[in-house]
């Protein structure tokens, strides 16, 4: 996450869009989006290893306009194969699991009895990362560039907005 405390000139560009009116903002933030959506989307592309990455993760990635603009991805609602809803379990594919651990519970079996099975049921998941994977890794490698196009942004629709009101 980027701190806009942190930065005058962060700090600059937030008051600049909440002093903009309606019309300039609405401006602004299309240009965000279809700008920096691109971008988002293939270094999230750029970093998934697996297929269930590129399912989980990928999928939804996109740049919400706002001040400041988030990124964020796996945003799908929508069930994958096995059960699994990408905006509700997205953090076990970016960070991973301890594989090894076994879980044990109880199931009917086909005859109809009840018995008790123990299964490793993290291990199609990756291995724990503390940093993340790909979402994290794709942030940290695009934010720079797209803060500072953020900033140039703002900038030139208000310069824009100036010349077209003279």
């Amino acid at each position: 996450m980027i701190e806009v405390r942190g930065s005058r000139q962060l700090r600059a560009a937030v008051l600049a869009m909440k002093a903009a009116d309606r019309t300039l903002r609405s401006d602004i933030n299309k240009a965000t989006r279809a700008i920096f959506n691109p971008v988002w989307r293939a270094a999230v592309a750029e970093g998934a290893q697996s297929r269930m990455d590129s399912r989980v993760l990928v999928q939804g990635a996109r740049i919400s306009a706002g001040n400041p603009p988030v990124a964020v991805a796996a945003t799908s609602r929508r069930r994958l194969r096995g059960g699994l809803v990408p905006a509700q379990s997205w953090h076990a594919v970016e960070f991973g699991a301890d594989r090894r651990v076994k879980r044990t519970y109880e199931r009917i079996s086909p005859s109809g009895r009840p018995h008790e099975v123990t299964r490793r049921t993290r291990a199609q998941l990756p291995a724990r990362t503390k940093g993340g994977r790909v979402v994290y890794a794709a942030f940290a490698r695009v934010a720079p560039r797209v803060v500072s196009m953020w900033v140039q942004l703002i900038v030139r629709k208000y310069s824009e907005a100036a010349e077209k009101g003279s």
